[in-house]
């Protein structure tokens, strides 16, 4: 769904043992050597973000249906108190 240019920055995490986690969709997140630019590069902060996501939302199943959770993920995020 995404740019080929963008498809090759960011790749699914693969382990070599058998994981609760392995059954999620996760990215791999790259070490980057530079804190202040380095976790702003998109192939470091676009894994970080996708992670973090609650897994209904990654898991979404059409485009249209992980807009909107999304959305609403956002906007429980900005206006709950904390």
């Amino acid at each position: 769904m995404a740019p080929e240019y963008l498809c090759e920055l960011v790749s699914i995490r693969k382990s070599s043992r058998k994981l609760r986690s392995s059954s999620q969709i996760l990215l791999q997140v790259p070490v980057s050597r530079l804190k202040s630019y380095g976790d702003c590069a998109f192939n470091v902060a676009a894994p970080t973000l996708w992670n973090k996501l609650p897994a209904n939302i990654r898991n979404a199943s059409s485009l249209g249906n992980f807009k909107s959770l999304l959305k609403t993920h956002l906007f429980k995020v900005a206006f709950t108190d904390k």
